[in-house]
């Protein structure tokens, strides 16, 4: 009987929680990564073989899966529609009843990008699906591109001058989609993701202070600086330009919203950037 969820980008940092989401509900999850004999084991969840550049590891992935925690699981990538919607392809053929997409906020208004033309695509596809576009990380400081700056320099490197941000925690994001997985109410609904308030970096980088005991300080960049320390950190040219533009949509105002999204679906507030500094001082 299909009946299994199968979590793509079970080790980042979103489908790692939501993989120990779905298992602490009694769900039987499909752990996808490319390496499953490295996968830690755990109650009710199976570590599969998957690589969204390898199409003959899809099948036996979607064996007996029903519902589908769905992304672009590689970084960097421009064009990630011409690997998602033949994967939405591969999922409604299998069986698969409920799709989950994670794209990102504000696609919607992007017509052309790779990421809409997958939540059109899976939109079109008659499967049942939820679509959860969220902000910015907050665990961009603690395991993304400004944590070793951070640590070793005391400082957040980036071109968003005096742009605010509603950062969301990734556990948040993946509490949600567990919901959409497994509550009724959410088929064919799209939802922007963002925590309880805006903030600046300058904002960001005193709350970290005040955890760590010690001055970190906010340094906007020129566009040109950026790309430099991108490019510098080996980021590929095409991918470094794309997070260029999007501090510029930062600096624009994009980012700032607040969505209820999260309050309404949980039935709590968001957990705030204080909470996730608590949890997180040790990644500085």
């Amino acid at each position: 009987m299909s009946n299994k969820i199968l979590v793509l980008g079970a080790t980042g940092k979103v489908g790692q929680t939501l993989v120990q989401l779905l298992a602490e509900k009694g769900e039987q999850v499909k752990a996808a990564t490319r390496q499953p004999a490295a996968y830690s084991a755990q109650p009710n969840v199976e570590a599969v073989a998957f690589d969204q550049d390898q199409p003959q590891s899809w099948s036996p992935a979607l064996a007996d899966v029903d519902r589908l925690f769905l992304l672009s699981a590689k970084a960097g990538d421009l064009q990630p529609d011409q690997t998602l919607n033949p994967l939405i392809d591969a999922a409604k053929t299998a069986g698969v009843r409920k799709i989950v997409l994670m794209t990102a906020m504000g696609v919607e208004q992007a017509e052309g990008v790779g990421l809409r033309e997958v939540e059109k695509y899976l939109i079109a596809s008659g499967v049942n699906y939820t679509i959860l576009r969220p902000n910015w990380f907050m665990q961009n400081v603690t395991l993304g591109f400004m944590q070793p700056t951070i640590k070793h320099n005391d400082s957040i490197f980036l071109a968003a001058g005096d742009g605010q941000t509603s950062l969301i925690d990734a556990r948040d994001i993946a509490a949600t989609a567990a919901a959409a997985l497994t509550e009724p109410g959410h088929d064919n609904a799209e939802y922007t993701l963002t925590g309880g308030r805006a903030m600046t970096y300058a904002e960001v980088a005193e709350l970290i202070s005040h955890s760590v005991g010690r001055k970190i300080q906010y340094v906007p960049l020129s566009d040109e600086a950026m790309l430099d320390a991108f490019r510098g950190a080996g980021m590929p040219g095409g991918y470094a330009g794309m997070m260029v533009g999007l501090l510029q949509g930062v600096r624009q105002g994009w980012t700032a919203p607040v969505s209820p999204a999260v309050a309404q679906v949980l039935g709590r507030a968001p957990i705030t950037f204080e909470q996730f500094v608590q949890d997180s001082a040790g990644a500085w």
